[in-house]
């Protein structure tokens, strides 16, 4: 029997298996300018439901309240933070879950801190932004102390401004006061304090006299008396309409004014 030689066969290189690749969960971009939180993974499919908070945090740098919100918010968070000022979209079930998450990240984050709060279906999400960040602006601008704030805070103010030709006529009055910085911070002071002209000054560190003086002064400019409820009132609403427009300047300065009445 003949023997055949062995054949070799040539060696085929041993292929390599490639891991397999997880797939990254996807974040969906809810609005544009925001961001998903690094930590939280995001679902594919957005809530039905979201909390939408506006914060300011005196203070506070964005990595600082980026760490708060990472700890405390739900998974698929997005922020829009500049300067510890900022925008939080969070998924939340109802408004009280909503309302709680707020005041939790308020607890948090210490007392010289500003949150406005709605809760929004994912197709309002636009129009709750807005809302949110409209009422933290007037609540810092007139003065409120720092704390979780919502629309029925400012309800008035919000009313009036919805009307044009309301707006035009209240910006128009308090013109001369928004361009005239010790007058505005006088305002802004009377405002925080419910009135309370000897609450202002301490707030202010000015004499008495020097807070009656600078009152008489706005009642000469705009017509209204702010040591009447009425005239308060309308110069409060005033100053809220000429911020909602984007021209007010107040609103820092509205701020540090609370954040002194606070301590």
């Amino acid at each position: 029997m003949t023997l055949q030689p062995l054949l070799l066969q040539p060696v085929q290189p041993v292929q390599q298996v490639q891991p397999v690749q997880s797939v990254q969960p996807v974040h969906p971009v809810l609005l544009p300018g925001f961001v998903g939180l690094p930590e939280s993974v995001s679902p594919i499919t957005p809530p039905r439901t979201w909390a939408v908070l506006g914060v300011q945090a005196l203070g506070c740098t964005d990595h600082a309240l980026t760490r708060v919100f990472g700890r405390l918010c739900g998974a698929g968070t997005q922020i829009r933070l500049r300067g510890g000022r900022g925008t939080v979209l969070a998924p939340a079930g109802d408004w009280q879950q909503a309302l709680r998450l707020a005041r939790r990240i308020r607890a948090d984050l210490g007392d010289a801190v500003w949150i406005s709060v709605t809760w929004r279906p994912y197709e309002e999400l636009a129009r709750g932004v807005r809302e949110a960040e409209d009422v933290l602006r007037v609540v810092c601008a007139l003065g409120r102390r720092p704390g979780v704030h919502q629309l029925d805070d400012v309800a008035v103010e919000f009313a009036v401004a919805s009307n044009p030709e309301v707006s035009r006529r209240l910006i128009a009055l308090i013109e001369p006061v928004v361009t005239r910085p010790e007058l505005l911070r006088t305002l802004e002071a009377l405002i925080a304090a419910d009135g309370n002209r000897a609450r202002a000054a301490a707030d202010l560190i000015i004499h008495r006299s020097t807070i009656d003086y600078r009152l008489g002064r706005i009642e000469a400019l705009t017509g209204h008396s702010p040591t009447r409820i009425h005239g308060l009132q309308t110069l409060c609403t005033a100053l809220a309409a000429h911020t909602l427009a984007g021209a007010g300047a107040g609103a820092g300065a509205g701020a540090r004014s609370a954040a002194a009445s606070a301590v």
